[in-house]
Parts: C-alpha cells; structure tokens; sequence
C-alpha cells in the first residue's frame, strides 16, 4: 500500500510544490519594489483569489472523488462525462467572475480598513489576474479528473508548465518592461492560460481512446449531474469557510498597520508551502481510497488511510525541523524588509507548529474527497471555523495581539484534524 501511494504521492508533491513556488517568486519579486505595501498588497490579493478559487474548489474535489470511484467501478464513460460537465461548469463560471469583476472588487478589498496604498496594489493586481479564471477553473477540473484516474505525473507536467511559464513571464514583465505589481499578475494570466492548453493535448494524447465516450446524452445525465451539486454545494460551503477563515486573517491583520500585514502574508506562506506539500500525500491517498469505495472494498480502504495518515505524520516532522532550523534564512530570501524581518525574531515560533498540528486536517481532506463524504467534511468546517475559530480570533486580536490570532490558526488546524477523525467512519 505504501508503495502504491507513494508512487502517486511524488508527482503530486513535485506539481504542488510548484505552486507556493510561484507565489514565494511573487512576493520576493515584489518585496524588492520599495514598500512593504507592495508585499502587502499583494499578499492580499493572492489570498483573494485562494478565496475564490477554494470556493469553486468544488471542481477539483467533486471531480475527483465521482472519477475515481467510477474508475475503481470500471465506468469509464461515466468518468470521461464528469470530466466534460467540470470543464463547462470552470469556463462558465470564470466567465460570470470576469463580467462580476467590479463589484467582487469592491466586496472583497477597497471596502476594508487597510493603507490606501495596499488596498490600491491589491486592486491592480485583482483587475489583471481576473481574466485568468476561465482557464483556470478549467485547468482546476482537468487536475481533478487526471487524479481521480490515478495519474498523478500528466498534473504534474501541466503544473510545471504553469509555475515556470508563471516564473518566466512574471520576471520578464516586471524587469524588462518595469510593470511593478501589474507584471506580476499579468504573468499569472499567461501561465494560466498556457496550462489549459497543455491540459488538452495531454487528454488528447493519453486518453485519446475516451474522445468516442463523448456523447450529449451520458453528458446530461439528470441523476449523474444531481449527484455532483450535491456533493459540490458542501465542498463549497467547507471551501469558502475554509479560505474564508485566511482571508479573515488577512483583514483583521490589516488592522495592524501594513508591516504586520506584511509579516503575516510572509508568515503564510510556509503554511501554504507545508499544505500543498501534504496534499500530494492526501490527493494519493484520496484517489485511492476513492478507487477502493467504488470497487467495494472496504478492508483495501482502511488500510489506505491508515498509511496515508503515517505517510502524512512524518512528511510534518521533516517540515516542522526545517522550519525550526531555517524558517529566518527563508524569509530573507522573501523580502528585504528590515522591519518585517525584525518582526518576524518575534514571531517565528508559529510556523514552527503549522506542520505538526496541521497534517491531519489535510490527510483527512483528501480522504473525504476521495469517498465523497462531503456533509462531514461540512459540518465539521462549521463547527471548526464559526464556532471556535472567528469568535476566539476577534478576542485574541483585542486582548492579546498577532501571537494571540496565531494560536487560534494553529487551533483551528488542530480542530479539524481531530473533527475528521472523530467522525470517519468506513462501512465493513
């Protein structure tokens, strides 16, 4: 079992970690622009898109889950059909974002408390960044469905293509043509784009065979497509609060002044590097367990997540001793800032914990997705996030400060991990 996970696991971990890459390129390129605004604001941003994105997230997860279980269940028409209705619902959806996109920016930055000059970073940013998401969305389904049929290595050369032509163009806007924040997100859009492209001809070239499963009817599958909004409508509900609980982070931050802001977008960063580093572990064990749901074998289940679990735990103490040993060196590599780097001495300590506490929560995850027990995975959000998380991070803020709105991240890691396990239950 170790070996069959492992063996999806590294091309998982490899496109992962391509993407809190690109993002660390983002911040260091901008970090060098002069103001900790710049960091700031676009630190905000990107969390804005996370929180769009984990909203529709609902098209890699639903995708998934339905694909592999369809594939353990040898439905390979079934499968291509679910891939097509993800690629429609992206497109669809990326195109309402664009035609939305003045009033989302006014709802999601220039109506919060924060300098006039991060807020206007942030709003440049989103206006260019915007017309990524059709592709995107897209790209975010193709990634779901490639997984779900237990192949992780063609997400993985998709990725690599995104992060490298997002790295290359980025650069090459921002220094050759002197676009500052613009050139950055202008990038982001070229790679998006360039990653769509490659999705298609890797489905052309690899499953080539699957274009004759096309058809308008198996496409429209009335009970086919109901199942999907079901489990989509709570992964969506679990996304937004998810990614919602970080965006809140990033607004009550910004409370703080822009060098507090600054640190906590910086200080982010190695908690999204750690999260997509453990999902290819969870995306394995996920698919796995999704491909064993549907061939009925519930003894082949259990076994995938216990080991997916101790795959998960040692992948943390690896992060936590890097972190402990080396997080001051990263951030210098990040900005050049001398008051966030000042402040980050003080406040270093976190993201020593993130792994340790956090690996659960994002093992399980990718479990849930992979069986499509989504109410849990619901219920268990709710209660993590507004029950516990945004009452104690308001109070923490009042009496206690950032290392207070620190501990009650790190709780909220801990909560869902333990509400996950509480709740997992694998029918013999």
């Amino acid at each position: 079992m170790r070996k069959q996970i492992l063996n999806l696991a590294y091309p998982a971990i490899i496109s992962n970690i391509t993407v809190p890459l690109v993002g660390l390129v983002d911040i260091a390129l901008v970090g060098r622009l002069g103001s900790a605004a710049y960091i700031g604001g676009v630190g905000f941003a990107s969390v804005v898109f996370s929180f769009i994105y984990s909203g529709l997230g609902f098209l890699r997860m639903s995708t998934n889950g339905l694909t592999a279980q369809a594939y353990g269940a040898s439905n390979f028409r079934e499968a291509n059909s679910i891939l097509i209705r993800a690629i429609i619902l992206g497109v669809l959806s990326g195109l309402l974002l664009i035609a939305l996109q003045t009033p989302l920016e006014r709802l999601l930055i220039s109506m919060f408390d924060s300098s006039p000059e991060s807020l206007k970073y942030a709003s440049v940013y989103f206006y260019v960044r915007i017309y990524a998401t059709p592709a995107s969305l897209a790209v975010i389904g193709f990634m779901g469905w490639f997984v779900g049929m237990q192949d992780t290595k063609t997400p993985m050369w998709v990725t690599l293509i995104i992060s490298l032509a997002n790295i290359a163009f980025s650069l090459f806007f921002v220094i050759y043509f002197k676009m500052g924040v613009k050139g950055v997100a202008l990038g982001t859009v070229v790679a998006q784009y360039l990653g769509l492209i490659s999705s298609i001809l890797f489905y052309v070239k690899k499953y080539k065979s699957y274009l004759s499963y096309i058809d308008k009817k198996s496409i429209l599958k009335f009970d086919e497509i109901k199942k999907f909004f079901n489990i989509s409508k709570d992964i969506f509900v679990r996304s937004i609060l998810l990614t919602g609980s970080f965006f809140l982070f990033n607004i009550v931050s910004a409370d703080f002044g822009d060098e507090i802001l600054a640190l906590n977008s910086v200080m982010l960063q190695f908690l999204w590097f750690f999260s997509y580093f453990a999902d290819g572990f969870a995306n394995a064990g996920g698919s796995i367990a999704g491909k064993y749901k549907g061939a009925a074998n519930p003894k082949l289940l259990k076994e995938t997540i216990k080991e997916s679990l101790r795959l998960g735990l040692l992948v943390a103490i690896i992060f936590s001793v890097v972190y402990v040993f080396f997080s001051k060196q990263i951030v210098q590599i990040l900005t050049d800032d001398v008051q966030v780097i000042s402040l980050f001495e003080t406040y270093h300590f976190w993201v020593w914990l993130i792994p340790i506490t956090g690996f659960a929560a994002f093992i399980y995850d990718g479990i849930y997705i992979g069986i499509t027990e989504s109410k849990i995975m619901r219920n268990v959000m709710i209660i993590s996030i507004l029950i516990i998380y945004v009452p104690l991070l308001f109070l923490a803020k009042h009496y206690i400060g950032n290392h207070g709105m620190w501990a009650v991240l790190i709780l909220m890691l801990l909560t869902r991990g333990i509400g996950l396990k509480v709740q997992l239950k694998v029918k013999s």
